[in-house]
């Protein structure tokens, strides 16, 4: 189900020895690109209201903004959900709500429900308050309940943050010398704890649920191919130990510069985080049905920062799904995207493993996650 959680930024807008690959010296000549800066700053509810009305987005056709929450349930469930609001594809402030529910035996229920802008709201002052059709997400950041409805099921999950609300230094990426021009992400719930209930047309008794999960929402004001070369994403998501990190190369006209980010939280405390690191990516896999398509799947990460000097890697590897976004897509889709890009999803199991070393002690970390890489433009 996460795949679909990597896949929402295509849908909104339509990432041992280690082989070196250096990454490319940013040309003098390119247009200004300004990464997230700054330390963690605070995720407001205004963060996270809809930012369609925002003059750069009103009669923006590229503008795309997205909520997405990706459960992680006991005995065998899974969830995800993506609220979705966007002008691509000739529309205008349209909403898409998808959902899916995994029960514990295999079965997939999913559903998605699009609405016009007339048919969502986003109001309340000191709480989120969104309402998309018969579906809602609401209340205080750090303990959002999210409600679905659709013909397939019914679900209310309720979450409790572990970890608190997390934004990569002010949140926002800049895209050339226009303030307008922008990638935000701000991650309401690194990872929480979940309570729900799942009703099934048919069953009498709703279906109980716990777990984690991770609640994300970004804004894309450019388009795809002026966001992203190649997209690095790789997340590890538990109680006791989360992980997220991302790597964007930008596109020749940025000078194919990075915007970064990588947090770490343990017991819910957060144990470093930074906006800029090395990156060094090796051991690729040749895409055999399009051999100009290279995904790494090996990659480490380095810096040093306030928490210490910090050492990671990531390994992928079993690759668990390929999506080629031109043909999965739908008409208007595709003939708006491929003008300009042709992205491919890449999805794998990897684990992480992390040191952080200050005042010569070393403290590890480590676990499994999912790994995925984008090549948007080969």
């Amino acid at each position: 189900m996460s795949r679909h959680w990597i896949r929402s930024s295509f849908l909104a807008l339509a990432s041992v020895m280690i082989l070196s690959i250096a990454l490319p010296a940013t040309p003098v000549r390119a247009d200004p690109l300004t990464p997230f800066k700054g330390p963690a700053g605070v995720v407001t509810v205004d963060d996270v209201r809809p930012h369609y009305s925002a003059p750069e987005n009103k009669n923006n056709s590229y503008y795309s903004e997205w909520w997405s929450v990706v459960f992680f349930l006991e005995g065998g469930y899974g969830a995800y959900v993506r609220f979705l609001i966007t002008n691509m594809g000739l529309k205008d402030g349209a909403a898409t709500v998808n959902a899916e529910f995994r029960l514990d035996d295999g079965e997939k229920l999913s559903e998605r429900t699009d609405l016009t802008k007339d048919q969502w709201s986003a109001g309340g002052s000191d709480v989120l308050d969104m309402k998309l059709g018969d579906n809602s997400l609401s209340g205080p950041i750090d303990g959002l309940v999210l409600k679905v409805k659709n013909d397939s099921f019914e679900a209310e999950y309720k979450l409790t943050n572990i970890a608190p609300p997390w934004k990569p230094g002010n949140g926002k990426a800049q895209y050339g010398a226009s303030a307008g021009k922008y990638f935000q992400i701000q991650i309401p719930a690194p990872v929480a704890a979940v309570t729900g209930t799942v009703r099934i047309p048919g069953e009498k008794e709703p279906r109980i649920v716990k777990g984690v999960a991770i609640a994300e929402h970004q804004i894309m004001s450019v388009g795809m191919h002026e966001q992203a070369k190649r997209w690095m994403r790789y997340r590890a998501i538990s109680a006791s130990t989360t992980f997220i990190a991302a790597d964007i190369e930008t596109p020749d006209v940025f000078g194919n510069a990075h915007i970064q980010y990588a947090v770490l939280f343990k017991d819910g405390k957060k144990v470093f985080d930074t906006t800029a690191f090395k990156a060094t990516m090796g051991d690729e896999l040749v895409d055999t049905s399009k051999p100009e398509y290279h995904v790494p799947r090996l990659i480490r990460l380095d810096w040093t920062g306030e928490a210490g000097t910090v050492k990671a890697a990531i390994k992928a590897n079993k690759l668990t799904g390929r999506e080629d976004y031109l043909e999965s897509s739908n008409a208007v889709e595709r003939f708006v995207v491929s003008k300009f890009a042709k992205p491919i999803l890449y999805d794998f199991n990897g684990p992480f493993a992390a040191e952080v070393t200050e005042g010569g002690k070393t403290s590890k970390f480590g676990g499994d996650g999912r790994y995925f890489f984008t090549v948007v433009n080969p």
